[in-house]
């Protein structure tokens, strides 16, 4: 009868226990079907640049004037060369820097004192049953308020500076992160605190090397996930009030009927958010290179 237990053997001792074996010899089908899979590879790669070419080809002939027998009037969709122009307008203009530059600014500084507080806020709920218990609903009850509802306070107590954008940045990413490290927190093997205070282990050594570590993943992931929301706090405060940032040229073109402008606005705002996501899987990355591939890959 085979044991109910199993364990998984030191890496080092299998090692020594199996003999090694030589990799198996390269067959012609595995040549071919390595060779199809980079074949697969190039033409994905080649449709990914082929297939926005096309589109964009297809708007600008597509759109126009339908009195001159275009199909679709470019007052209501514009056209690629019309975005462009509005683009290097800006940069004509000086304001598409600056306009990046407010934005990105509100975004960062919302995102660090929200991410911050979000973590802070949900290690100490997480590790406290007490403080969970009391403070939980409040939170759960405030978190149900729609953030565009406190868009007017935010304009009063701050006005229509960054302030107010912060604010709202802050806000958004403040429950996103903290929910993700409470969680976290909370699943927490048991059985590693029990050992650590079996060892007399202080509360600090408890939160840093178990708790903290053991919810990393779950923070990583919250702050990846806020990170599209912060940028869309900030662009939507922008629009809603205030005299600077891409949201606030968005809103300056759609108030003239400037399609162009509103379409450059929006392309800007893309790469700003794929620049943004590159740095935080770089990020990411680094942080989780002690966590074993196949659980990266899991999440």
């Amino acid at each position: 009868m085979s044991s109910i237990h199993t364990t998984t053997p030191d890496p080092g001792v299998a090692d020594l226990a199996t003999p090694h074996q030589n990799p198996a010899p390269v067959t012609a089908t595995d040549r071919d079907d390595r060779r199809e899979r980079d074949v697969k590879r190039i033409v994905v790669n080649v449709l990914r640049v082929l297939l926005p070419i096309a589109v964009l080809i297809l708007w600008e002939f597509a759109s126009g004037d339908p009195d001159e027998g275009a199909l679709i009037d470019d007052f209501y969709v514009s056209k690629p060369s019309q975005i462009w122009e509005a683009l290097t307008g800006w940069v004509e203009e000086g304001v598409l820097l600056e306009a990046i530059w407010s934005t990105v600014q509100a975004m960062m500084v919302g995102f660090a004192l929200g991410a911050v507080l979000g973590i802070v806020v949900g290690i100490i709920l997480g590790s406290s049953p007490v403080l969970s218990g009391i403070f939980r609903p409040f939170l759960v009850s405030l978190n149900s308020i729609p953030r565009l509802a406190l868009v007017p306070l935010f304009i009063l107590w701050f006005g229509f500076g960054l302030k107010m954008k912060v604010a709202l940045v802050a806000l958004i990413v403040f429950f996103l992160v903290f929910y993700a490290t409470y969680e976290g927190v909370r699943d927490v093997e048991q059985r590693l605190l029990d050992v650590l205070k079996v060892m007399n282990a202080s509360r600090l050594t408890l939160q840093m090397k178990v708790r903290v570590p053991s919810a990393m993943a779950w923070i990583i992931q919250g702050l990846q996930v806020s990170i599209p929301y912060a940028l869309v706090a900030a662009v939507t405060a922008e629009i809603i009030g205030s005299n600077t940032g891409i949201g606030y040229l968005i809103q300056r073109s759609a108030g003239t009927f400037n399609t162009a402008g509103v379409f450059a606005g929006i392309v800007v705002l893309v790469l700003v958010s794929v620049v943004i996501n590159a740095l935080v899987t770089l990020l990411e990355k680094r942080l989780l290179r002690w966590k074993p591939r196949n659980l990266q890959s899991a999440r």
